[in-house]
């Protein structure tokens, strides 16, 4: 399969659980971007779509909680553009039939990419500390 992103060692933020949910994260990118390469049915795409949400969902509460007990001075911030992706994704998902498959993957791709690399990598450190003090 051709891969439409692909995961680089230095997307890593240094936490195990963290970087398998992005992987992860990716690798459903890399499915929707597959089905609609392939030409799959609608309902293929919007199952995919919501996939990716329930996942992103779910290592959204999972990153906030770990930015929480790491005290992480900018986490309001951080949920701020968590919800603001969630929003973006369920208003293409909503309009999936008037949204272009290319439109969608790019900026999936691009927030997903940007977000690892910008805002992820600022709580990293705070990650490290709080595991390096117990």
């Amino acid at each position: 399969m051709t891969r439409f992103v692909t995961w680089k060692e230095f997307y890593s933020v240094g936490n195990a659980s963290i970087d398998n949910q992005h992987r992860q994260i990716l690798d459903i990118i890399n499915d929707l971007y597959a089905a609609l390469d392939d030409g799959d049915d609608f309902q293929t795409v919007k199952s995919l779509i919501e996939r990716l949400m329930d996942y992103t969902n779910t290592h959204f509460q999972f990153e906030e909680k770990l930015m929480e007990e790491c005290g992480y001075p900018n986490l309001e911030r951080h949920r701020e553009l968590h919800h603001e992706l969630r929003h973006k994704t369920a208003g293409m998902r909503s309009h999936v039939n008037v949204v272009t498959g290319s439109d969608l993957l790019r900026f999936l791709k691009t927030w997903w990419l940007e977000h690892i690399q910008e805002e992820d990598q600022q709580y990293a450190p705070y990650l490290t500390a709080s595991v390096s003090s117990r």
